[in-house]
C-alpha cells in the first residue's frame, strides 16, 4: 500500500500544468486548427464547423452539424476553387470573390490567415490595441475590427481561441477549439 501511494506522490509530482499553443515567429508560418464559425449579415445566419490547414496552400472545410463537408475551399498563388456539398465546383482568381459567388457571403481569407494567429496582414495599413500581457485585443485592417476575446494561453505569442470581427453590418464569430501543431 505504502509503495502504491508513494508511485501516485511521485507521478503527481511529474505533472505539468498544460502549456499555452504558441504562435511562430515566422509571418505567415504554417497552421492548422478546428473550429466553428457563425456569420450574420442582416437577418441571415450561418454556422459551420471549420477545419483550416494553412501551408504553402491553404484548406479549408467549412462542415454540417454532423460533421459531413458542406464546402472545401482551396487557395494558393494561381487563384481559388471551391466545391460545395452537392459536388458542384467554383473557380476564381481570389477566394473572397468565389465565396460570394458560391455562397452569397465571403470572408477576408487573404487577410484572416494572418488574423486567426494575431498578426496583422503585412504590407497593409492597421491599428491594433494590446492588454497588459502583450495579446491582441482589437486589430483594425481592410476594414474590418478583429477583437480577440480569448487566448489558448496568458503568453503574449499565445495563440487565439475567440475572435470576433465586423464589418458594415457582417460579423464572423470564429470558436477555435484546438490548435494543431504544423
Amino acid at each position: 500500500m505504502r509503495a502504491i501511494l508513494l508511485t501516485l506522490m511521485l507521478l503527481a509530482g511529474c505533472a505539468t500544468a498544460p502549456v499555452a499553443v504558441l504562435r511562430s515567429p515566422q509571418v505567415d508560418a504554417p497552421f492548422a486548427f478546428n473550429g466553428r464559425v457563425l456569420i450574420k449579415h442582416g437577418s441571415q445566419r450561418d454556422s459551420s464547423g471549420i477545419h483550416w490547414e494553412h501551408h504553402v496552400r491553404d484548406e479549408i472545410l467549412l462542415l454540417g452539424p454532423l460533421g459531413y463537408t458542406v464546402g472545401r475551399i482551396g487557395r494558393d498563388s494561381r487563384g481559388a476553387t471551391l466545391e460545395d456539398a452537392s459536388g458542384k465546383q467554383y473557380a476564381a482568381g481570389d477566394a473572397e470573390s468565389l465565396m460570394q459567388e458560391a455562397l452569397g457571403w465571403q470572408l477576408p481569407l487573404s487577410g484572416l490567415r494572418y488574423w486567426v494567429v494575431a498578426q496583422p496582414a503585412p504590407d497593409v495599413e492597421f491599428r491594433s490595441e494590446r492588454n497588459a500581457s502583450g495579446q491582441m485585443t482589437v486589430l483594425r485592417q481592410q476594414g474590418w475590427e478583429i477583437r480577440y476575446s480569448r487566448y489558448a494561453g496568458s503568453a503574449p505569442d499565445a495563440l487565439p481561441k475567440q475572435l470576433d470581427m465586423s464589418r458594415e453590418g457582417f460579423s464572423v464569430l470564429l470558436q477555435i477549439d484546438e490548435w494543431q501543431a504544423q
